[in-house]
């Protein structure tokens, strides 16, 4: 079990905040830009944080391999989504595009599609019912098929993302119903989460939208990314400090878990006693 304070100590923003916005104009750039300097000590930060913290975000990368494979393309363009993966996959988050040219194929009036909200929703639903059982995120994106419908109208390439976290979830109902037992066992790593949780749906830097929604009871963030013809949002516009936020928190609710089912054990035994 890692210690309280030794998560505490992780900085959430490591990387200043108004270099980065300069950095993802958003969206009005053609396409993001990162220098190869300002990309490679990136890098160069997570294989250090990967080291003091056990986590896995920069991977495998070599940056001397970078440095010398790059064959004309700028590092981050090469390996800047694969940290944002990596992090999810590190800390329990989901992660599912849909494209607009999916999309697109159970659309065969794709000037009518943008415009006539029946129809659209029409191909949109035997699009979801085709790909998708039941499940949660079928739900989400039903629930979002207004952001869907914009982003098949006004971008030329786009992609809905919708992201969310099963383990936050359930914590929070955890917490919703039990407040007794968390004041009891776990008060500071749940203050440390909830004032996380506050700022954790933002993974991207730039993006056309952005939002927080709920499903029944469950949290979720909607990104939309793109070509709208003018401006360029790809899945390289990464925050860098988001991961950050998600390994501090995740690592909080490891802790608060921990404690919660010690709790639940020491209960358990003394109603058998």
């Amino acid at each position: 079990m890692e210690r309280f304070e030794d998560i505490v100590q992780i900085d959430t923003e490591p990387f200043d905040t108004d270099v980065l916005e300069e950095i993802y104009v958003r969206p009005y750039a053609t396409e993001v830009y990162m220098t190869d300097c300002f990309a490679l000590l990136v890098f160069h930060y997570f294989k250090l944080f990967d080291k003091r913290y056990g986590t896995h975000i920069a991977g495998s990368l070599e940056i001397g391999r970078i440095i010398g494979d790059n064959d004309g393309l700028d590092f981050w363009y090469l390996e800047a989504a694969s940290l944002l993966e990596n992090a999810m996959c590190d800390c329990g988050w989901c992660m599912e595009p849909v494209s607009t040219e999916f999309l697109r194929e159970y659309l065969a009036d794709e000037d009518r599609a943008w415009k006539d909200e029946d129809y659209f929703q029409q191909g949109y639903r035997k699009c979801l019912d085709t790909v998708l059982d039941d499940c949660f995120l079928k739900d989400v994106l039903l629930a979002e098929w207004e952001t869907a419908m914009d982003t098949v109208g006004g971008l030329e390439e786009g992609y809905l993302v919708i992201v969310w976290n099963p383990e936050l979830d359930a914590y929070m109902q955890f917490r919703e119903e039990h407040p007794d037992v968390i004041e009891a066992v776990c008060k500071g790593e749940d203050q440390w989460i909830a004032k996380l949780e506050e700022d954790v749906w933002e993974p991207y830097m730039a993006f056309y939208e952005c939002k927080k929604g709920k499903i029944s009871g469950k949290s979720y963030c909607g990104v939309v990314l793109g070509c709208d013809g003018n401006s360029y949002v790809s899945f390289e516009a990464i925050n860098p400090n988001w991961i950050c936020k998600a390994v501090k928190l995740y690592k909080m609710l490891q802790l608060a878990n921990e404690k919660i089912e010690l709790f639940r054990r020491e209960s358990s035994m003394e109603n058998a006693a």
